[in-house]
């Protein structure tokens, strides 16, 4: 059985970048008569908040997007984490490093593989990074075709657990994965630098491989991603037909007049219905564009 997923991390509400992320891996898995759930990415509980992670359930409801099962809540998940850390441990898949943000920045945005080669240890106070070999050098993505590290550079031994004690985004994601069977993970065209390292973290951990699809982004006046660092606003949920409508048409999909021209008229779920019964994933753009805020 086909199971998607969407991801929202509660540091903020969801805006209509969140909308067009949540729609898309939505309608794909319904079309495919597959589940679609739901993970709370609040690992980093410096930025995120009860409250928001509160406004995001109470926003998809709004919206129609109802999820199966129990939300998955990564706060609540800190033993399992540490059990795949310390088996890629064991297994001699990591090492400790003290490298600073502005070191790597200097170095091109690679670790410079000091501590690799000094096989430090785990200490306090020390990150926790993955032994890669950049064996992933390429996959098949449905919405943008074939995909080349070489054109997508991304860090090469990438944090499996940061300086401060949270647990990195690539082992979580990697892991809450697989926890939830997810065949295809549809998300933002800006997370194809992470999906190298999380194939091969996979393949290390054994997991089974899954399809990608990435979504085109929401971009501000500014051309900068619509997000909650960037301070997008919130969703004005007054229409949510209107909101729906206008993040599937961003995500190429077509509609006659009667849908099109007449949203006020429509219930939340008659339009769903639709938008599911009539989704192309072959229509998803692949550019990303500016949408008026």
């Amino acid at each position: 059985m086909y199971r998607g997923r969407f991801a929202p991390t509660p540091s903020g509400p969801l805006h209509f970048g969140s909308l067009v992320a949540a729609l898309g891996s939505f309608l794909r898995a319904r079309s495919l008569h597959g589940e679609w759930h739901l993970r709370i990415e609040d690992i980093d509980e410096t930025r995120c908040r009860q409250e928001y992670t509160d406004g995001i359930l109470r926003d998809l409801e709004v919206l129609g997007l109802f999820w199966d099962g129990t939300p998955l809540i990564q706060s609540r998940r800190h033993e399992i984490y540490r059990e795949v850390l310390d088996g890629l441990n064991i297994q001699g898949f990591t090492y400790g490093c003290n490298c600073t943000r502005s070191l790597i920045k200097l170095n091109g945005g690679h670790h410079p593989e000091y501590c690799r080669i000094e096989g430090r240890p785990w200490n306090r106070g020390a990150a926790i990074r993955f032994k890669s070999s950049s064996s992933v050098t390429c996959f098949t993505d449905l919405v943008r075709g074939f995909l080349s590290r070489a054109e997508f550079p991304s860090e090469n031994d990438f944090l499996l657990k940061r300086r401060d004690g949270f647990f990195a985004y690539n082992l979580v994601s990697v892991t809450d994965d697989r926890e939830t069977g997810i065949t295809e993970i549809v998300r933002g065209v800006d997370l194809i630098p992470d999906t190298f390292g999380q194939i091969e973290l996979a393949r290390t951990l054994g997991y089974p491989e899954m399809s990608y699809a990435s979504l085109p982004l929401a971009l501000s006046e500014s051309g900068s991603k619509y997000s909650k660092q960037n301070h997008a606003p919130g969703l004005d949920l007054r229409n949510p037909v209107q909101l729906l409508l206008r993040a599937a048409v961003f995500l190429g999909q077509e509609y006659p007049p009667e849908i099109a021209a007449a949203p006020d008229n429509l219930r939340v779920s008659e339009f769903l219905e639709y938008a599911v019964s009539n989704f192309d994933v072959r229509k998803i753009p692949v550019v990303s564009r500016k949408v008026p805020v």
